[in-house]
């Protein structure tokens, strides 16, 4: 019972610190896309900026990737959050001048930081929650993200165009020292991984690690695959447009692009915490995995003709709704692919794991993103037609990747 209140404890006050922090650097993210967009009105620069949220990602792997060893987990996410505070500050220089190379580059340099923090988050699950469950405490910490997101949009609604960016910099920067501060209180109740008697793989020998565990164990190979996948066709293509679609395609103003992020934020919340929930009462993944697939399959095609319905209907808040609802079954998919990662990654390549499908879908996110913006510059606003050729491309591919008879391996989720 000790063991449990000390988890829930950790669960507490570790969701408590990722929402703080989330919170701080992406209300910073969502004034500058829009100060962006207003001052160039120009949709290839907002979308290159709302890329730096993901970029980095893909230069943290290629450093390092087997983020399970080394510092205690909680130890390394207290440091880092120490470090991304340091790190911020120097945007006070160049932040009011419209100096955007420099604040990009700063941004860019920051993101590494809390891209490995947001691997090492995953890893901490195992060591800040009890083993029996740390799945089910995993989902509620992604929650946490989300939640942040969602404190930031409605900040965002009454601070944006009101608030120098200074002041907000500086926000973001004590949020990263209250997160320190809210992890500083948490206790390890698992031991770590052991430390691996061979030295640190270089990034060729970590793929083939990568894909060894992915050919071992196809249901791990589905669920790694998931959030990359979405990650890119929803996540990177509505972050694009976010910033864009309220004004250019509904004629709003800047609150809406706030309010879309609101949206965003409620539906990821109720999706992820939804998702526990039924993963909890039906046993998910002691389940035939066909089971898993065919729910996967069928929340994507109702995700993305929500998706469609969202840019092609004219009135905002039937956009709104279908907006809403796509992003909440988009999340159960996404949900399904990470907590399945914590369930079947092999013991000690969690990180591993995570970090690369991670790092793929920040970076493709990235890249289509900046397509978006692209495309938008040179064509107009043809949003039916892209989110409609985007949406074919992503159930194209996500109905290869199930198309493969699952292998037969034990139904225990390893550990």
């Amino acid at each position: 019972m000790a063991l449990i209140n000390r988890g829930r404890a950790n669960l507490a006050l570790s969701a408590a610190a990722f929402a703080v922090s989330s919170a701080g650097s992406v209300l910073l993210h969502i004034v500058l896309a829009v100060t962006v967009y207003h001052r160039t009105g120009s949709g290839l620069m907002t979308a290159l900026f709302v890329s730096l949220q993901w970029l980095p990602a893909l230069l943290v792997v290629l450093v390092r990737s087997d983020w399970d060893h080394g510092l205690h987990p909680r130890t390394r996410w207290l440091l880092l959050d120490l470090v991304a505070a340091a790190m911020t500050l120097p945007l006070l220089l160049f932040i009011e001048r419209d100096a955007y190379l420099p604040v990009a580059l700063l941004l860019l340099l920051r993101g590494l930081v809390d891209h490995v923090n947001r691997i090492n988050k995953t890893v901490a699950a195992r060591v800040l929650f009890p083993k029996a469950k740390s799945a089910h405490y995993a989902s509620f910490l992604q929650s946490s993200y989300h939640a942040g997101i969602g404190l930031a949009a409605v900040a965002g609604i009454f601070l944006a165009g009101q608030v120098e960016l200074r002041l907000l910099v500086l926000l973001d920067a004590a949020t990263y020292l209250v997160s320190a501060a809210l992890i500083a209180f948490t206790r390890g109740v698992e031991a770590p991984p052991p430390a691996p008697q061979t030295p640190r793989r270089s990034l060729a020998a970590r793929a083939l690690e990568y894909r060894d565990a992915l050919r071992g164990d196809r249901r791990l190979l589905a669920c790694a695959v998931l959030p990359p996948l979405t990650a890119t066709f929803f996540q990177g293509s509505y972050s694009a447009l976010q910033p864009i679609f309220p004004i250019r395609g509904l004629g709003l103003d800047a609150s809406a692009v706030s309010a879309s992020y609101v949206l965003a934020s409620v539906a990821i919340i109720a999706g992820s915490s939804g998702f526990a929930l039924l993963c909890r009462k039906w046993q998910l993944y002691e389940r035939e995995f066909s089971a898993v697939k065919l729910l996967v399959l069928l929340l994507s095609v109702l995700a993305a003709g929500f998706y469609i319905l969202s840019v092609q209907t004219g009135h905002p808040a039937a956009s709104a709704v279908a907006f809403f609802l796509m992003i909440l079954v988009f999340e159960f998919v996404w949900m399904t692919g990470y907590t399945g990662i914590v369930a079947y990654a092999p013991k000690g390549q969690l990180g591993s794991v995570f970090g690369i499908s991670f790092a793929l879908g920040c970076f493709f996110a990235s890249v289509l993103t900046g397509l978006i913006g692209l495309f938008l510059d040179r064509y107009g606003s043809h949003f039916s037609l892209l989110v409609s050729g985007l949406m074919a491309i992503y159930l194209a591919v996500l109905a290869f990747t199930l198309s493969g008879r699952a292998a037969v391996v034990p139904a225990t989720a390893s550990q």
